[in-house]
């Protein structure tokens, strides 16, 4: 009998697995025409997609950014949104970031604006397609890429929508400080050290991004009072040996002006110019995301200047937006993949 319900048991659990997989598939697997194709960007080319869907040309098409770190365009993610997108009778075009994949360039050295100057490229290459109508394109930003989504399309003038996905529409060091504070209540830091270790990495961002602007700052009583600052917490605190660097670092003009370069970025002045329409996406429970702080910025931005921007909140969701009752269906927390297609769908239409 016991035998009997084990077997029972692992054949269920095996086609409940079988189905997560299929699904899934289902969802990331393409069944649309696909090009392989390259995209000029200065002294190297972008390896990217582009993707027809069924229907006549031309057609309303959609780029897709990246979120941080040395993404491609291959991940299961990209593809279900991408295939959300197809389906609704939109052309997408996804690329590897520079220095990854097949893609040319140094991902290690890139700036903020090395990313928003291959957007730019990539764009270039979508309007230049005669199989695209240069009317009806939009622009998919995650995480890390919805910050200079706005200046992409500002700085363009060409895009027609932005769809957002956990993008945040507030200064680096707000977001990098509430998404550092979440990691020091995970790693177990008590709440009395917390706000001191969240103070001093703010100065400590702040100091390098004034000091790249004014060099009489690489010494100095500021520097020196961060440098005894930052030697008494370390060993004080737990993980701030693990979370905080002996000292600021060494003085070297460039490397302060490079990091300052994405340290100081806040999109607000972009979105303040940005009169398309905008769809935003986040999750009730992202860590990395101040969401409440998003979603307050975007109704506030609208109440005062009437702009047509959506934004969804998916309660139970994280920063990826995926979910396992979603698991079943296409990995992303239900209704996520409805709203990618339909909106930009319906952007696209208001175009034509």
């Amino acid at each position: 009998m016991l035998r009997s319900l084990t077997i029972a048991l692992l054949a269920l659990a095996g086609l409940a697995a079988a189905l997560v997989v299929g699904n899934l598939a289902r969802h990331t697997a393409f069944w649309f025409a696909d090009e392989e194709v390259t995209i000029p960007a200065g002294d190297f080319t972008l390896a990217g997609t582009f993707l027809a869907p069924d229907g006549s040309p031309p057609y309303p098409a959609v780029l897709m950014l990246h979120g941080s770190g040395p993404e491609r365009r291959g991940d299961p993610g990209t593809h279900a949104t991408a295939n959300a997108l197809l389906r609704n009778g939109l052309a997408v075009l996804m690329y590897d970031k520079r220095g990854t994949g097949a893609s040319g360039g140094s991902f290690d050295e890139a700036l903020y604006a090395d990313f928003i100057d291959d957007a730019l490229a990539a764009l270039d290459y979508l309007v230049s397609r005669a199989d695209v109508d240069p009317s009806g394109i939009g622009l998919h930003t995650v995480s890390e890429s919805g910050w200079f989504g706005p200046e992409i399309a500002v700085r363009d003038g060409r895009v027609a929508f932005l769809f957002t996905k956990v993008g945040c529409p507030l200064s680096w060091i707000e977001t990098v400080a509430w998404e550092a504070r979440n990691d020091y209540v995970a790693d177990g830091v008590p709440a009395s050290e917390v706000d001191r270790l969240v103070d001093l990495a703010q100065r400590r961002w702040s100091y390098v991004i004034d000091a790249a602007a004014d060099p009489a700052l690489a010494s100095g009583a500021r520097r020196d009072a961060l440098n005894r600052e930052i030697a008494a917490l370390r060993p004080s605190v737990p993980c701030a040996l693990d979370a905080i660097t002996p000292s600021l670092p060494d003085w070297d003009a460039g490397y302060y002006r490079s990091l300052a370069a994405d340290w100081s970025y806040d999109p607000r002045p972009w979105l303040e110019g940005l009169e398309i329409p905008q769809y935003y996406t986040y999750g009730g429970r992202d860590v990395n995301v101040p969401t409440e702080d998003c979603v307050a910025y975007l109704d506030a931005l609208v109440a005062r200047t009437g702009r047509d921007i959506t934004v969804q909140v998916f309660p139970e969701a994280g920063h990826s937006l995926f979910h396992w009752t979603g698991l079943l269906q296409q990995g992303f927390v239900p209704g996520y993949l409805d709203a990618v297609g339909r909106w930009s769908a319906e952007q696209a239409a208001v175009r034509e």
